[in-house]
């Protein structure tokens, strides 16, 4: 496996990346939520906010976001 001469601007800089980061957040959010403070909360939202994210990373994945290299 070769990695792009840009990875790690592009770990902290892509579109992709950030909806990766932020629909893993939101799909564990319901059951941290629980486990931290006792509060059920609905699994269909934060399914919804993880799927919404997902597309944006798709969008992002297509659009120039400028990232030159290290």
């Amino acid at each position: 496996m070769k990695l792009v001469y840009n990875w790690r601007s592009i770990l902290r800089r892509s579109h992709s990346m950030w909806a990766f980061y932020l629909s893993l957040a939101a799909l564990l959010m319901n059951d941290a939520i629980y486990v931290f403070w006792g509060i059920d909360t609905s699994p269909r939202f934060w399914w919804l906010v993880g799927v919404g994210l997902l597309i944006y990373g798709i969008v992002g994945r297509v659009k120039d976001q400028g990232i030159s290299g290290d």
